[in-house]
């Protein structure tokens, strides 16, 4: 997600305007939507300082993008229940958020799926609320759009289940592949994805291959830190060094048809 991030913000002629959270941004979220319960609604704890809200005003994170300038919100979610990812997209103009899910289970697995989807549904306008969010943005008419239209800043998100997605094998771990491989579709502008022209193991090769790259390259550098501030990268070979690593650009994504 961070390599997806700092392409975001830094790789030219992105096809679509989005930025990406971490794994703890859905741990904080669920941590204030318990205290927000526990305190019967008591919206005194949602405040600008707030890790999430950070997070939402562009902090906190290496390469982060503030949200009033993206299109779309990638946010990466474990179901600490079931031991699995799943992907979460908000898109800003929609009001809405996108589950994709690679084990579409059975009712006690979408439950607990949607219980964590419904905390973000309920705490993120709350934090749009309380950053000024709505006032930075003069791209959505918040009066005359449609899913807007009725609708107050507090009120929760709407939520949708992405349907005929690639699926993991039942008795694989590949979660977390697939969750990624969706990230990185959507990166590029394809939000619907073929069953049939995804490949689950090239994917992994190829995952495999780029962090094994960028692992060589930064012990080549005897890199220990990166500083996005400064520009800086800690070598144990000199020193601090200017940062030169380019971000790599991807025309297309593998998209090979599976073997009948």
């Amino acid at each position: 997600m961070y390599y997806l991030r700092k392409k975001a913000k830094y790789g030219p002629n992105n096809p679509v305007r989005y930025t990406t959270t971490d794994c703890f941004f859905i741990k904080w979220v669920e941590a204030i939507h318990k205290q927000y319960k526990e305190y019967k609604n008591d919206k005194c704890f949602i405040t600008a300082d707030h890790n999430v809200a950070k997070i939402i005003r562009g902090f906190k994170l290496i390469a982060n993008i503030a949200w009033d300038r993206v299109d779309n919100v990638l946010i990466p979610v474990n179901i600490s229940e079931e031991y699995h990812w799943v992907l979460v997209v908000l898109c800003m103009k929609r009001r809405c958020l996108y589950v994709y899910d690679s084990f579409p289970g059975g009712a006690m697995h979408t439950n607990s799926i949607r219980e964590v989807v419904e905390r973000l549904a309920t705490m993120i306008p709350l934090f749009f609320n309380c950053t000024g969010f709505c006032g930075k943005r003069n791209d959505i008419n918040w009066i005359t759009e449609p899913t807007y239209v009725g609708k107050s800043f507090d009120d929760p998100l709407e939520y949708v289940f992405v349907d005929h997605l690639p699926e993991q094998h039942p008795e694989s771990n590949d979660c977390g592949l697939y969750t990624c491989a969706f990230a990185e579709y959507i990166s590029q502008g394809v939000f619907e994805i073929s069953e049939e022209d995804f490949d689950a193991a090239l994917h992994r090769r190829r995952y495999g291959g780029l962090l094994w790259d960028y692992a060589r390259k930064k012990q080549a550098d005897g890199a220990i830190s990166e500083s996005e501030v400064t520009g800086n990268v800690t070598s144990r070979l000199g020193g601090p060094k200017i940062c030169k690593e380019p971000v790599p650009q991807k025309e297309k994504l593998p998209r090979l048809k599976r073997k009948v």
